[in-house]
């Protein structure tokens, strides 16, 4: 799942979904052996996703509904004591879906769900996580049987 809006235009905005089909690794790292364990020493240079759904034209190379994620830059300020530092990190703009909050659900067309509305183990749940863990579960209740 998409974590940030790359391209709104194009339909690649947080909450879409996809697959990854493959990760392109930096020229720099030693050539992979079939079944072999490698740690790697830099950043891929890009994960390559196929989207569930995206407007983005097809790029030459990949096949439809294909398209690579570049890590994004962020930084940050923190202050230590008296001491202000900036911190900086590399981040791919993608996480793994398998489960995902409320928030993320509204709006997605998903064919199976499982709603856990226990109590999180810190704040609570409103009216509102709770209509809209709901409205899924009436809405995919015939695909749950």
């Amino acid at each position: 799942m998409v974590t940030s809006n790359i391209a709104t235009d194009l339909d690649i905005t947080n909450g879409a979904r996809g697959v990854i089909t493959d990760i392109i690794l930096d020229p720099d790292e030693p050539p992979l052996e079939d079944g072999s364990i490698v740690t790697l020493r830099h950043l891929p240079r890009c994960v390559l996703v196929k989207l569930n759904r995206t407007r983005a034209a097809r790029l030459e190379g990949l096949d439809d509904g294909v398209i690579p994620i570049f890590p994004a830059k962020s930084s940050m300020q923190i202050t230590l004591g008296r001491k202000a530092k900036t911190v900086t990190r590399l981040q791919y703009p993608i996480t793994a879906a398998f489960c995902f909050t409320d928030y993320c659900s509204q709006g997605q067309t998903i064919p199976r769900v499982i709603v856990d509305i226990a109590s999180p183990p810190s704040g609570k749940l409103s009216l509102f996580n709770l209509y809209v863990a709901v409205m899924i579960f009436a809405v995919f209740q015939p695909f749950l049987a």
